[in-house]
């Protein structure tokens, strides 16, 4: 069977539009869909970074859970996989004040680099705390003084 090169030069460019039209639809899917926000969180009294804390991250329309990162041993953080979209970052150290800004990942800004963040300690109070039994028996020491804790609360 012979066919003409006027229908063989149809045939190609027939499949050579149809797979371009093709190329801006895959172009538009390489877009980023996912996320990432990274950071430092740092002492502000004594000037070292806060390891082995966490970071969680909380859908700022809801405050729904998305995801929790510790930080490593200098206190980096990085949590990754995130959809796009605006989020709380808030900060779970004990003995430190609360940091929650609100950051939004979009396609063209799909990272977030917070930074050094500088966690301010809060002013605890000493608290005498005794103990009963050791009063009585006298030979272990009578009172203590220890940092009051802040009180957390669970919402749910």
């Amino acid at each position: 069977m012979k066919t003409s090169f006027a229908f063989r030069a149809l045939l190609g460019f027939s499949l050579l539009s149809a797979t371009a039209a093709q190329l801006p639809a895959q172009a538009a899917d390489t877009a980023p869909r996912r996320g990432t926000v990274s950071g430092r969180l740092f002492d502000g009294q004594s000037q070292e970074p806060i390891p082995h804390s966490y970071v969680v991250l909380l859908r700022a329309a809801d405050g729904r859970f998305v995801k929790s990162v510790e930080t490593d041993a200098n206190g980096h953080f990085r949590a990754t996989g995130l959809p796009l979209g605006t989020y709380t970052v808030r900060t779970t150290v004990l003995g430190y004040h609360k940091f929650g800004p609100v950051l939004a990942l979009r396609a063209g800004q799909p990272t977030h680099t917070l930074g050094t963040v500088v966690m301010v300690p809060l002013n605890m109070p000493l608290v005498a705390r005794a103990d009963k039994k050791a009063w009585a028996k006298r030979s272990a020491p009578v009172a203590e003084l220890e940092p009051r804790r802040p009180a957390v609360r669970v919402r749910s």
